[in-house]
């Protein structure tokens, strides 16, 4: 047990590709107009006929795909170097998000309540959405972009907004994904989003994680004006089925690794537990929530997923 008087334990820092971590070839496509990457093609050791799986993965917010591309490298590293045969080969897909990086059209679209951008929730569910519609286009084109390989094995991660996204990737395209790997991401996004907005859930006779059960009109009025104004009864609507999609639509084929931190401030796991407390029986979830965490994704968090990975392709 630690002393009253001692210094807390540091918090875990972000994941950041070792110099050591070989870096796998890289390959652009252009898909539906997007730049799309793929890595690990020239490692394979069968370049056709032969089934591969394929990891995307979704960025953080004000981030871009060069996150992504240090995660990937690092688990197809990983994966090649266990050494066990009888599972399918591996390669990894990512792209800059709607308005990040080279496809960034405004900043001020990314910035938060907080920073004072009044359209943060529409901006957010729209980004959300639409960054859900390209990566499942993406799964739907790039086996004709790829056709020397004769079976695709489709796992999705995603960080943080790019975990929010993953959600939403699964309840769109659930039938073409074989697996679910979400950093810090939230099924919920109208529980997070109201408690970020600081409506009161005790005013409402209900908790945080509840609010998205409450109608439009009581939500009304118990907001202020500002939080009418930033959360209008469109964006309620086209949250909540968002949010309904989630719940009813993710297929329970797809096994999944949640992970959180304990600490993190933005995207508390209480948000992501009834769903898991929901779909435990019907669903393969694995919930990991890491002590001295924050809102990140972290060195433990990526090696779990390329263990969880591993072992999942080897059945």
């Amino acid at each position: 047990m630690r002393d009253a008087g001692s210094n807390p334990p540091a918090m875990e820092p972000r994941f950041s590709l070792p110099d050591s971590t070989p870096r796998s070839s890289k390959k652009e496509v252009v898909i539906g107009g997007l730049r799309v990457y793929v890595y690990g093609l020239e490692e394979l050791t069968h370049k056709s006929d032969v089934e591969v799986a394929v990891l995307y993965l979704a960025h953080n917010r004000t981030r871009t795909y060069l996150v992504t591309e240090g995660i990937a490298h690092e688990v197809l590293h990983r994966y090649r170097s266990d050494g066990r045969a009888g599972k399918p080969e591996l390669i990894a897909v990512t792209f800059n998000m709607r308005n990040h990086g080279d496809r960034e059209i405004s900043a001020d679209a990314n910035k938060t309540w907080k920073d004072g951008n009044e359209a943060h929730g529409l901006d957010l569910l729209s980004l959300i959405d639409g960054s859900a519609q390209d990566f499942s286009l993406v799964l739907k084109y790039l086996p004709a972009y790829l056709p020397w390989f004769k079976k695709f094995y489709n796992v999705v991660g995603g960080i943080s907004l790019g975990g929010h996204t993953a959600w939403r990737i699964a309840a769109l395209a659930g039938e073409h994904i074989h697996a679910m790997w979400v950093v810090v991401g939230c099924p919920n996004l109208t529980s997070l989003l109201l408690s970020r907005l600081g409506v009161n859930p005790a005013c409402l006779h209900t908790s945080t994680e509840d609010l998205y059960m409450i109608p439009y009109d009581n939500l009304y009025a118990a907001m202020t004006d500002e939080q009418r104004r930033r959360w209008p009864r469109r964006l309620s609507e086209l949250l909540g089925d968002s949010d309904r999609a989630v719940d009813e639509k993710l297929p329970a084929h797809i096994p999944l690794l949640l992970q959180h931190g304990v600490l993190d401030p933005l995207v508390p796991y209480k948000y992501t537990v009834p769903w898991v407390e929901a779909h435990k029986d019907t669903h393969r979830v694995e919930l990991f929530v890491q002590e001295n965490t924050g809102h990140s994704c972290t060195k433990e968090m990526v090696t779990r997923f390329a263990v969880w990975l591993d072992e999942l392709l080897q059945q």
